[in-house]
This record gives C-alpha cells, structure tokens and sequence, in this order.
C-alpha cells in the first residue's frame, strides 16, 4: 500500500496537495511524490513557504511551462523553487502552471522547525487556492510531553488549548488542533479533500494512542491514518 492509498486520495482527481502541520510533513511529501512516479505519474514538488531542497531531485527555479514540461520529460520528478534565506527554497507562486505541465502538484504549505505539533499563526498556511486536498500532519510523540518542550510557537499552542506551558500534549490536545479551523483545518476551503497523518506511531504505546485520536477525528467525521517512517526514510532523501 502507497501512501495515496493509506490516505485513501487519488491522484487522479487530488492532482495538488498542500501539507501542513509538523512531525512528517516533508517526509509524506516525498513519499507521496515517489509513489506517483511508481504509477507513471510527473510530480512537481514546490512550497507556498519555505523548504529545504531535496538533494536527490533536479532543481529549477523557471516557472516557464515549457521549459517545466522539458525538465519533467527528462527527469520524472522536479522541484520548483528559488533559493532564499539559509539555503531554504521559496515557492514561486506558479501552482496553476504546475497543474498544467504535471500529473501531480505537491506543495508545502507552511513549517514546524521540527516540532510534530504547531498552531499556525496569523499568516499560516498558505494554502493554493489550485490546491485540491490539504494534509495535516501530526507527530504522535508529542504525546505526554511539555507544551513548551514539544510544540513550535509553544505559546500559541498553550493558548488554543487553554493550558500552561508546563502541561502536557493529550490525545484529544492533538485532535483538538487538527480538527480546528483554527489549527489543521485552517484556510482548507469547501470541496478540498482534508485528510490527517498521525504520524511517529512507531511503538504500540504511541500506536495505540494513535488509535485514540485517530476515533476523536472520525467523532467529527475527519478521516485520519496512523503512519511511521523509519530511520532512512525521514526527510525522504531514500526514495530519490
């Protein structure tokens, strides 16, 4: 099973995805994006913020259609972005040419530093209006741990939940932020597909806790999946 199918997406008719969240993001983006090339499918990988290059998968930063069409027939799967700040990628803004020129559009909608939980602040996600399904990732083993040890913007998170930085991440604390027009659902408009990634359910502890969140979401009929990667995996530098 590839990760369209555990999503339960089809990359025939979810052709742009925007992921957010933390705790995996970029290693389901480069998963998806090896998946649909094993179907025989062009990717585009690209940010709406910003991201680090994948060392494996040929760079441009020209939006031109035609010369993205050339650079997908010769190598399958590309990026699309301009370097910034610390070596970072920035997006270019393109997703409706992407659409065009590729099969599958792959975009990362915001960042985490690493922390598996976040609250997106007042100008996070930004979500393509072309975007056709948004996926919000979480780390599971944010799980019994410090606000303000665990999450990215620690404060914004305390005060979504309304507790202290001392206090703990709870299964319903993650499916709570998820669930939210204020956390994971943020800017996903009507007729996008919304999916969750549980991610880190990599010991039958967190798996099970998984499992707990993954019942709260389904309570608000939000489809979520349960998901780990191993070691080589992270950070997707394997498949490419």
């Amino acid at each position: 099973m590839d990760m369209w199918e555990k999503l339960e997406l089809d990359p025939e008719r979810v052709r742009a995805v925007t992921l957010v969240g933390g705790g995996g993001k970029s290693s389901t983006m480069y998963a998806l994006a090896r998946a649909a090339r094993d179907r025989g499918k062009t990717v585009i990988v690209t940010t709406s913020t910003h991201i680090l290059p994948h060392p494996g998968i040929f760079l441009t930063d020209n939006p031109q259609p035609d010369h993205l069409r050339a650079c997908l027939a010769t190598h399958g799967v590309i990026t699309l972005g301009t370097l910034g700040r610390a070596d970072k990628l920035c997006g270019t803004g393109e997703i409706g040419v992407c659409k065009e020129v590729a099969d599958v559009v792959l975009i990362e909608g915001d960042g985490a530093r690493v922390k598996p939980l976040k609250v997106p602040a007042d100008h996070e996600p930004v979500i393509p209006p072309e975007s056709d399904g948004v996926i919000a990732v979480a780390g599971l083993d944010a799980l019994g741990q410090p606000i303000g040890d665990i999450c990215h913007r620690p404060e914004q998170v305390a005060t979504f939940l309304g507790k202290s930085l001392e206090e703990s991440i709870t299964e319903a604390d993650i499916a709570a932020i998820l669930a939210s027009p204020r956390g994971g659902r943020k800017c996903v408009k009507e007729g996008m597909a919304f999916r969750c990634l549980l991610n880190k359910a990599d010991t039958p502890a967190l798996e099970a806790q998984g499992q707990v969140v993954a019942r709260l979401l389904a309570q608000k009929g939000i489809r979520a999946y349960l998901n780990h990667y191993i070691q080589e995996e992270r950070g997707g530098a394997c498949w490419f």
